[in-house]
């Protein structure tokens, strides 16, 4: 997807200023111990910021990158490589402007779905007809349709139309959301192939147990918008993940990046890049709004005040953390005991207690 981009950022000038492919090997050259010298004070103040994170919040989000990525090495040691294409990437994620230009296009279906959401009133013949021209969205909304969940008869579901009856205009939404959103996931090489996997189900994840938290709190007005919400709210980690492996079979398609390169990335830049996507996308300002608290919000001694002011916001951060702390302890990353310790320090409302009481006892 940025091939094109990350070409020019990663120009072969640059690699040989910066980059040392050989740092398994013992040089004596002056220029390439000066490199080596300042990779290893970058190191160091990385290495550092790692033992500097106290939050509760910072810790879990770490820890949730250990489960995506694996653990970390104890020796915490970077390679010069994966600084160095962590730090061309951070400076395009800083001045984002050629990276949203190399998105996807939104399709005019997910627009015209977004402008419906409060909208009881639409033509359904013409929805579907946009929803023909995207192929690949076409196709999730139909396999939507034949879900367990949504068909009880188990009768095969072949057209759109057909769709449409089963899945109603929200089910409707949720597959064309769905489809357009997993065009984004990382189509990545074996190494990390488990990450994409996980990262899309953990998507999944977080716009279902949103959906469930709004009906718990009775805002059905907001489900539609809130699963969209809640899908979307971790786009920035993948779109940061594929530019991590385009980067590296550009530069060096041989070589694996450490993984301290990601979570640092990630940590510092996944939720401002989802809003600057959305806000490319000109997604509805009330998306946008809960997109930015999401990127804003440091300490869910934060959440009591936020679930008076945008339930809907403080919904999405906990359906996150819900999902992570699930994802970890179905991994089995996280006992029953600490997952719940963990949970009575992260979350707030009565709803996402109720949501992970349930969940514990499947």
């Amino acid at each position: 997807m940025f091939k094109a981009l990350l070409k020019l950022i990663l120009s072969t000038k640059s690699l040989k200023e910066r980059a040392n492919y050989t740092y398994f090997e013992d040089t004596k050259n002056s220029t390439e111990e000066q490199a080596e010298q300042a990779v290893a004070e970058l190191q160091s103040a990385l290495t550092t910021k790692q033992f500097d994170i106290t939050s509760i919040e910072e810790k879990q989000q770490q820890a949730f990158y250990d489960y995506l990525f694996g653990q970390s090495p104890p020796t915490k040691s970077h390679d010069e490589l994966s600084l160095f294409v962590s730090d061309k990437i951070e400076s395009l994620l800083k001045s984002p402007k050629h990276l949203l230009a190399a998105l996807p296009i939104l399709p005019t279906s997910l627009t015209q779905v977004i402008e419906q959401l409060n909208n009881q009133e639409f033509d359904t013949q013409e929805l579907i007809e946009l929803i023909q021209q995207e192929p690949v969205i076409a196709a999730k909304v139909i396999e939507l349709a034949n879900s367990t969940f949504y068909n009880r008869s188990q009768k095969d579901i072949t057209d759109l139309k057909a769709a449409f009856m089963q899945l109603g205009s929200k089910g409707l939404m949720e597959g064309v959301i769905n489809g357009f959103i997993s065009k984004m996931v990382p189509k990545s090489p074996v190494y990390f192939q488990q990450y994409g996997n996980k990262i899309w189900q953990h998507s999944l994840s977080t716009g279902v147990i949103t959906k469930s938290l709004l009906q718990q709190g009775q805002l059905n007005d907001e489900v539609a918008q809130g699963y969209l919400v809640g899908l979307i709210c971790n786009l920035g980690d993948m779109i940061i993940y594929q530019l991590m492996m385009e980067a590296f079979s550009v530069v060096h398609p041989d070589s694996q990046p450490n993984s301290y390169a990601f979570k640092e990335l990630m940590l510092k830049n996944a939720k401002v890049i989802t809003y600057k996507i959305a806000k490319y996308w000109q997604f509805p300002q009330a998306i946008l709004d809960v997109l930015a608290i999401q990127a804003r919000l440091k300490s869910s001694a934060q959440l009591k005040a936020l679930y008076q002011q945008n339930p809907l916001a403080c919904y999405v951060y906990e359906a996150n953390i819900i999902s992570e702390l699930m994802a970890q302890y179905q991994g089995n990353m996280l006992d029953k005991e600490t997952l719940l310790s963990m949970s009575s320090q992260l979350l707030f409302s009565e709803q996402a207690y109720q949501h992970l009481d349930n969940a514990l006892a499947l």
